[in-house]
């Protein structure tokens, strides 16, 4: 720990040899990484960002994953070089808008630049595109967004774009799925990752490219026939031809051996492959698979129908009021809520659990209310009324009136006539006995 900075300070002079990179200050080490952890370098800004290898590692333990170097904009000697060459062409404008642009892609590279290029090269993971076995370009991908080139190599796959570029190892990939949209123009191909890489703050766990069904391509590998044979790509043709998503699926699904997925059985009123639903504020769609359920696109969700312990369908009650309704998913140690499905996927999507030996509950949130609120108006109807009938008994008013006492004395000759008419019955019988 000698040669350890222990100042806390966070800036330095970096240094990179062929084992490891070093950051120091005053000749005493702030941080020092192995290059064999660092399977990943991207440049964002003014940053440049390391990606590390969480092989060794356990899902609970802590561990370093990334390594963020912020590099301090050093453009004051590009734009010396640019006003020179501005001067020296200012008799032509167009001229000196073309000898400007030149001068744009053969300017010195930056500090960040070169360092960025010489930790690509000693961590071997910046193998160019004249160095890939085969090259794909403009391959278009929702998840992350944006238009790559794929290059292959023997051991990975290299996705290069305009901002990003990133690699992933062949036995990284888990599974494939190739899932028709619903505007039967575009299919997705989606690529499952082991270990998920990072943009900034976001992460990726799989990789989502959407293609034309109509859109065609020619393609020729880079390696002859006996080269392929030699790094074991022996059912790798050197030649394809067809549309770009049938090519891709193909060569992936022969390189890693795994097969791709695609819906079969499952169809909605419509005839289509997915129901439209969401999860939270953002819509997308639901393929129910022969073994799984997979949903697009944010966030993709993958579940597997063996970690399903239960399917609850909610807002399902007697009445005709909901046009839609609500299914939650409970796995594992979690739940997850698709909401806003269309009602008459109820029965299919009943039938297609039940198939699957999932275990269903329906949960009815509508109670019949009608009856009880007619029920509730009458009692408070008489309850009114009996209010307003105690009211006008105890007027003092009321009770001073001729009216009441009228009422009151023939009340009471009711009952003297009662009584009357009851005893004159034994009167009566006794005289004709007499």
């Amino acid at each position: 720990m000698s040669d350890q900075c222990t100042k806390g300070t966070n800036w330095g002079v970096v240094s990179i040899d062929d084992k490891s990179l070093c950051m120091k200050y005053n000749q005493s080490n702030i941080i020092k990484l192995p290059l064999k952890k660092v399977v990943n370098s991207n440049t964002q800004k003014n940053d440049i960002v390391l990606q590390l290898s969480t092989d060794d590692y356990g899902d609970n333990d802590d561990m370093l994953c990334e390594v963020r170097f912020y590099i301090p904009p050093q453009e004051q000697k590009l734009k010396q070089e640019k006003e020179k060459k501005k001067q020296e062409n200012e008799d032509n404008q167009n001229s000196m808008e073309e000898e400007d642009d030149g001068a744009d892609d053969d300017a010195e590279p930056t500090f960040q630049q070169k360092l960025q290029n010489e930790i690509l090269t000693k961590a071997k993971i910046g193998q160019s595109s004249a160095d890939s076995i085969l090259t794909i370009h403009d391959v278009p991908l929702i998840v992350p967004r944006g238009k790559y080139t794929m290059d292959f190599f023997k051991k990975d796959i290299r996705f290069h774009g305009n901002t990003y570029q990133f690699t992933t190892d062949y036995k990284g990939i888990s599974r494939f799925f190739l899932l028709p949209m619903p505007d039967e123009i575009n299919l997705s191909f989606v690529i499952g990752l082991e270990h998920p890489f990072k943009q900034g703050q976001t992460t990726y766990n799989f990789l989502v490219m959407q293609f034309k069904k109509d859109v065609e391509n020619e393609i020729k590998l880079k390696y002859s026939r006996q080269k392929l044979d030699e790094i074991g790509w022996k059912g790798i043709k050197e030649e394809y031809s067809g549309p770009l998503y049938d090519i891709v699926c193909e060569v992936l699904a022969e390189i890693t051996g795994i097969k791709v997925v695609s819906p079969k059985n499952f169809k909605s009123k419509n005839g289509l492959f997915c129901l439209r639903c969401s999860v939270g504020p953002h819509s997308g769609f639901l393929f129910p698979l022969e073994k799984s359920l997979i949903y697009l696109q944010k966030p993709v969700l993958h579940i597997k129908h063996e970690e399903i312990k239960e399917v609850i369908f909610q807002r399902i009650g007697s009445t005709n009021l909901n046009k839609f309704f609500d299914v939650k998913i409970v796995y594992k140690n979690q739940n997850q809520l698709f909401s806003g499905i269309e009602r008459d996927e109820l029965d299919n999507l009943t039938q297609y659990f039940q198939q699957k030996k999932i275990a269903v509950r329906k949960l009815q949130d509508e109670v019949p209310h009608i009856p009880l609120d007619d029920s509730d108006d009458d009692e408070d109807d008489d309850d009114s009324r009996q209010k307003k009938k105690n009211k006008t008994n105890i007027d003092p008013n009321n009770m001073d009136s001729d009216d009441d006492d009228d009422d009151f004395h023939a009340a009471e000759d009711d009952e003297d006539g009662s009584e009357s008419e009851d005893s004159d019955e034994p009167e009566s019988n006794s005289r004709n006995q007499k």
